[in-house]
């Protein structure tokens, strides 16, 4: 209950709802149906300014739906437990996706050394471990994507019914969750493909393995996701034309303004670079260069004009880090070079932490096997890297509750102002908190915010009675005893004075973090 209220979890909310009233409108169960209807219809009215989710309709069935149907049932009606009951639920996904992860590790490397280590890695790098709270979207797909890269691999090793059930339940529930989950079937089958060519398989069974992988992933997919069952086949394009749609906004990188859908080509490899503990970011360079060094020297031997084909793999093990190899480069290619809208630095693809560990653990393997080559003591290797994991922790523990703005080193005071921090607006609630603390006796508190990213919903952390003492007045400041920024803007504060603070107003609290400005309150002086 530290967490403030992430800036998309109303909308999902929302969502969640009237999925659950298309879902019992289907299976005829008016109760459920009015009650959530109703629910639905207040949070329109309660938020007018939220995205219309008949026409945002196409993600967060399966968590969103989910917690609407808890919140249902039971007849939660605060909105601080409701938010609260969001955010155990989503750190609860994550934490399971850790286990998962980590017997993906167990089943590749075997030494314990690497799997504890790259399972830590997994869990406390600080921006994901910070949004596993109440990113109820990226992390959430970033987490069903885990489970199924598990089972994934659990069909490399053993092609059997389970295991081909479990993954394409997985991967229709990652599709439901981020569109971008459909890569895990089609390219399970492209490598199924390279078997063949590779004769390891019949053409005869690489169609049987194929149709039955789709038919799996499409029934699951059918059947838990509503969206679909009004989706008109004829009109199949149409169906992906929505997940590319993008607002018309512009957002702060590298001290310029972009608009989201042309931003600049390195976007995306520079927030990883600046947000990701360093060591992990030079495990995962490194793990990177030698998979791509292994997948190189297969690439060159393959001799076309021979029968059969020459192995693209030597090992399951092997197959895997190709796996891991294609699909990382697969998503950095495609948001370098085709124009891919991206907000919030790289919320949008976080999913891609579970390659970029998976690419660390294997740089730590290398580094433990010549450790032993060489004849070193093992002891100066579980040395460094306890070193290396006190400082993750250390940053978890100094930017709590904040871990979600985390950037490392490679940012300072100085250059931290070309990029935006608060994206997610996490520091409304303590805001709000701080200023009642202020005004316990007060009835009525004007405040107003000085960013572009909504500050009235940030209330619902509080208790029922402090909600009522907030009145928001959005950028009217002349109206306000206080002012709220976090210094996220969508136009350039040097050229557009929109959210300049009045000169009757004094700085009375700045959070600031290793360096990083989170949010200032400005109080009205006479």
């Amino acid at each position: 209950n530290d967490y403030g209220i992430g800036i998309e979890e109303h909308f999902q909310r929302q969502n969640g709802f009237y999925w659950i009233v298309k879902i019992f409108s289907y299976l005829g169960v008016d109760s459920i149906k009015i009650h959530s209807l109703d629910i639905y219809q207040s949070i329109r009215s309660y938020d007018p300014n939220l995205p219309d989710s008949n026409f945002f309709n196409y993600y967060g069935i399966t968590f969103d739906s989910t917690l609407a149907f808890v919140e249902t049932v039971f007849k939660i009606n605060n909105s601080k437990l409701y938010f609260e009951l969001r955010h155990l639920t989503s750190f609860i996904i994550f934490f399971i996706s850790s286990i998962f992860f980590y017997k993906i590790l167990k089943n590749r490397f075997k030494n314990d050394i690497v799997i504890y280590l790259g399972t830590s890695f997994y869990i406390l790098n600080p921006r994901i471990f910070g949004d596993s709270f109440h990113n109820n979207k990226d992390v959430f797909f970033l987490s069903i994507l885990t489970i199924a890269l598990f089972y994934l691999f659990q069909l490399l090793e053993k092609n059997n019914t389970k295991n081909i059930i479990l993954f394409c339940l997985f991967a229709a529930i990652a599709t439901s969750s981020r569109i971008m989950g459909i890569y895990l079937p089609l390219l399970f089958i492209f490598f199924l493909f390279l078997d063949y060519l590779s004769q390891k398989i019949f053409f005869g069974n690489f169609l049987k393995k194929t149709l039955t992988i789709l038919s799996f992933y499409i029934f699951f997919l059918y059947l838990h996701y509503p969206y679909m069952w009004e989706l008109n086949i004829f009109k199949f394009i149409e169906w992906f034309s929505v997940y590319f749609y993008n607002m018309d906004l512009k957002i702060l990188y590298s001290g310029e303004y972009y608009h989201i859908k042309y931003l600049p080509k390195l976007y995306l490899p520079v927030w990883i670079s600046i947000t990701t503990p360093i060591f992990i970011l030079l495990l995962f360079i490194g793990g990177y260069l030698f998979m791509f060094k292994r997948f190189f020297q297969r690439l060159i031997n393959i001799k076309l004009n021979t029968m059969p084909i020459h192995d693209f793999w030597s090992s399951v093990s092997e197959k895997k880090d190709i796996f891991i190899f294609f699909s990382l480069t697969s998503f950095l290619l495609y948001a370098i070079f085709l124009n891919v809208a991206m907000l919030s630095g790289w919320r949008h693809f976080y999913f891609l932490h579970v390659f970029i560990i998976y690419a660390a653990a294997y740089m730590l393997n290398l580094l433990l096997t010549i450790f032993k080559k060489k004849k070193f003591n093992i002891f100066y290797f579980k040395l460094i890297n306890l070193v290396f994991i006190s400082i993750i922790l250390f940053d978890l523990s100094s930017f709590h509750p904040y871990q979600s703005l985390y950037f490392n080193s490679l940012i300072n005071k100085e250059n931290i102002k070309n990029f935006p921090v608060d994206t997610p607006s996490l520091s409304r609630s303590d805001a709000l908190k701080y200023i009642i603390s202020l005004n316990k006796t007060e009835d009525k508190i004007f405040v107003s915010n000085a960013s572009w990213t909504p500050f009235h919903n940030g209330k619902d952390l509080l208790k029922d009675y402090e909600q009522k003492k907030i009145i928001f007045v959005g950028q009217d400041y002349n109206k306000a005893d206080y002012i709220y920024t976090n210094f996220n803007y969508e136009v350039d504060p040097r050229l557009n004075k929109k959210y300049n603070i009045p000169k009757d107003f004094k700085e009375i609290k700045k959070v600031i973090i290793s360096d990083i400005p989170i949010y200032s309150i400005y109080k009205r002086i006479n």
